[in-house]
């Protein structure tokens, strides 16, 4: 195979218009350089020798194929003799057979002879044989010479049919940018719905970008949007190569899909190129989080120090790292053996807690419990019940960042106040880093709406106190309570909670406030039986019961009131003086005969009189 850069050395040697001749013939072989051939025949030296005609009438002579023919009349043309010219490419025609010996024809006629029209009716005609790419390509170049659109046309439409890449698509459209800038984008456009792969459509992209750099972009983001996994979004990045704007939309989705150390590290090579020390710092903090073995350790290790070595707390933890991975390797490698056998959420945690123990190594843990945590959220919807050895397992990783989301989310789920309580208690009470733990807690507590029930107050308080012994807080919650309470079980329940947390002033308040509510004796027999299980003494229920029977007004419920509290006291002085109290609503009858009996029965002997003693 000739061409000019192997021919031209040869070229500036020869001295003799036999030599030149021989040259340019080798010119006419695929890949055909016709153009070549004419500049070899047409400079000083050929027409300089003396012997040049000599050696072309030598040559024809002997001449049977059309290309000697062809090249003879340039050499014929180029000595002056036309009309010598005109008879090769005559005898050429006449040997031609095939498609690219009438190419040669038609490119000589306008090599030869300048003559347009005869060159297009003779490439016109060869057309029709022609099949081979290069050979079309040859062809639409001296075509496009001698300036016929309409030939160019079914040329280029002919390339266009034996497009088989995205590559042909954007070699054709190269070509066609050179006269026509829209039919070349429309080209592009045309091999880009036909081959929609990353690596196709950012071919096109970068030819695009020759043609018309504005147009490109939208290439450039279909190519973009296309690569779904992070081998074909590399193909891109490649491609973005010194297009910074586009090089950082690429590492955005690529922050996005890279999983491995590997990959993170390729992306982190790719922000340093374009001089981003940000993208630097987070991909080797991620790159670092995926550690899977002791090969993305060390390389890690390398990573640093080439593009991070200034970042001294950082060199040491992933050295120490690494040593503490080489020398532990053998357990790390049973570690893995049981992580692929690893298929509950059960066994994931305790792998990680083994970790932890074993290894100190919070990376490979923490890829565990992500591991357990995508199973959860595979199987059913968020719930503390179900998250809670999860976020204990985190806890213990000491991932406060992963743990605080957990522990929201928790909190955001919590649609009862039974589980919120348990979130509560949890933060408070099993969390490693107690103070942590405690003020989560807090935050929750105050960051959760009450409605108007006074029972949402005092479950509130109760929690506040158990939780975090903050009694100021349980005072606060239950003020807020007792100012909604509107019976005398709210009331009671309220003093009772105060009595707890030590405000016995408060207490005693309310349970005054409650003794008054009471409306009915059965109500004054409810608070007297609630107020003992609370334990307060029949002292101080008393008083409080002979407050709540002052305001009653019929008589039955006056002796109800008698009865039930006498019951409940067991004291009878308690008991003299009440039914002595309520003595004149029972006046006579029926009635009287009743409230007679009912104090006889409670009073005992002292039913009789002070001088009646008891045997």
């Amino acid at each position: 195979m000739a061409t000019r850069d192997t021919l031209a050395a040869r070229a500036a040697t020869s001295t003799s218009a036999a030599d030149l001749y021989a040259l340019a013939r080798e010119a006419f072989e695929a890949p055909a350089d016709m153009a070549y051939a004419k500049e070899l025949l047409s400079g000083a030296t050929f027409s300089a020798d003396a012997g040049a005609k000599a050696a072309l009438d030598k040559v024809a002579g002997d001449a049977m194929f059309t290309k000697d023919f062809v090249a003879l009349a340039i050499g014929y043309q180029a000595l002056g003799d036309a009309g010598k010219a005109k008879e090769m490419l005559g005898q050429g025609a006449d040997f031609a057979m095939d498609g690219s010996e009438k190419v040669a024809v038609g490119m000589g006629q306008w090599l030869a002879l300048s003559d347009a029209a005869a060159a297009a009716k003779a490439l016109a005609g060869a057309l029709k044989e022609v099949s081979a790419t290069e050979e079309l390509y040859g062809l639409a170049a001296v075509v496009a010479e001698i300036n016929d659109a309409a030939l160019f046309g079914q040329i280029t439409d002919k390339i266009k049919t034996k497009c088989g890449r995205a590559g042909d698509f954007a070699r054709l459209a190269k070509m066609l940018a050179k006269g026509d800038k829209a039919k070349a984008m429309e080209t592009i456009n045309e091999g880009a719905a036909k081959y929609g792969n990353p690596a196709d459509l950012i071919v096109l992209s970068g030819a695009m970008g020759e043609i018309d750099p504005a147009a490109a972009g939208a290439l450039y983001d279909k190519a973009l949007d296309s690569a779904k996994d992070f081998n074909a979004l590399m193909q891109v990045l490649a491609a973005a190569a010194g297009n910074e704007t586009f090089t950082k939309a690429v590492l955005a989705k690529g922050n996005a899909i890279a999983q491995s150390t590997g990959e993170f590290l390729q992306l982190l090579e790719a922000n340093a190129a374009i001089g981003n020390g940000a993208g630097v710092t987070d991909m080797l903090t991620r790159a670092e989080d995926a550690v899977n073995n002791l090969d993305d350790m060390r390389k890690i290790v390398e990573a640093v120090d080439k593009h991070a070595a200034g970042d001294a707390e950082r060199v040491a933890r992933l050295k120490d790292r690494l040593a503490r991975r080489e020398a532990n390797q053998a357990k790390y490698v049973a570690i893995q053996n049981e992580e692929e056998k690893a298929k509950t959420v059960k066994q994931f945690v305790g792998l990680a807690d083994r970790i932890m123990a074993e290894l100190d190594d919070a990376s490979y843990a923490s890829k565990l419990l992500t591991s357990a945590e995508d199973m959860m959220r595979g199987e059913g919807a968020f719930h503390f019940a179900r998250f809670k050895p999860l976020i204990l397992a985190v806890d213990r990783l000491g991932d406060k960042q992963w743990l605080g989301k957990l522990l929201d989310e928790s909190v955001a789920a919590a649609a009862d106040f039974v589980w919120f309580r348990e979130i509560v208690m949890t933060c408070a009470t099993e969390l490693k880093d107690t103070e942590y733990g405690k003020a989560r807690a807090r935050v929750f507590v105050e960051g959760r709406a009450l409605g108007d029930n006074p029972y949402d107050y005092t479950k509130m308080a109760e929690t506040v106190q158990t939780a975090l012994g903050d009694s100021a807080l349980a005072a606060k919650l239950l003020g807020d309570a007792a100012s909604r309470a509107r019976d005398h079980y709210g009331l009671a329940h309220i003093a009772k909670l105060y009595r707890d947390i030590g405000d016995n002033a408060a207490a005693n308040a309310l349970f005054a406030k409650a003794a008054a509510a009471c409306a009915s004796g059965d109500a004054c027999v409810q608070l007297a039986t609630r107020l003992k299980s609370y334990e307060l003494p029949a002292s101080e229920i008393a008083p409080l019961m002979t407050t709540c029977g002052s305001h009653l007004a019929s008589a039955n419920d006056k002796l109800r009131w008698a009865e039930g509290v006498s019951d409940l006291l067991l004291d009878s002085t308690w008991a003299e003086q009440a039914f002595d109290g309520i003595a004149g609503s029972f006046a006579s009858g029926a009635e009287k005969k009743r409230f007679e009996l009912s104090r006889q029965m409670r009073m005992g002997y002292r039913f009789f009189g002070p001088g009646v003693q008891a045997h």
